[in-house]
């Protein structure tokens, strides 16, 4: 598998990634006290895409910088999984 291919399946796991988080965090059912921050991860998912995956699957389209896009698809899921370490963490030393 070359790197253009491996970039395009990311890029496009990436893209359903960030559908599914943003279409549960609009459409939580949660406590109205907590729906914020609901909204929040939704918009900060986004927003991760569109810096990340986003490019990543655009120059992969133009054919431009292949490892640089694959860094950029790769890049989407592992500050993801570290921006929800470090919410678990601050929700749990919170009092």
């Amino acid at each position: 598998m070359n790197i253009r291919v491996a970039t395009i399946v990311i890029g496009l796991l990436d893209a359903a990634g960030c559908a599914v988080v943003a279409v549960g965090s609009y459409t939580s059912g949660s406590d109205p006290a907590t729906i914020g921050f609901d909204y929040a991860a939704g918009v900060i998912v986004t927003g991760l895409f569109f810096v990340t995956g986003l490019p990543a699957l655009i120059l992969t389209y133009l054919r431009r910088a292949p490892r640089t896009a694959l860094a950029l698809a790769l890049a989407f899921p592992a500050i993801f999984v570290l921006l929800f370490i470090a919410a678990v963490i601050i929700f749990e030393v919170l009092p």
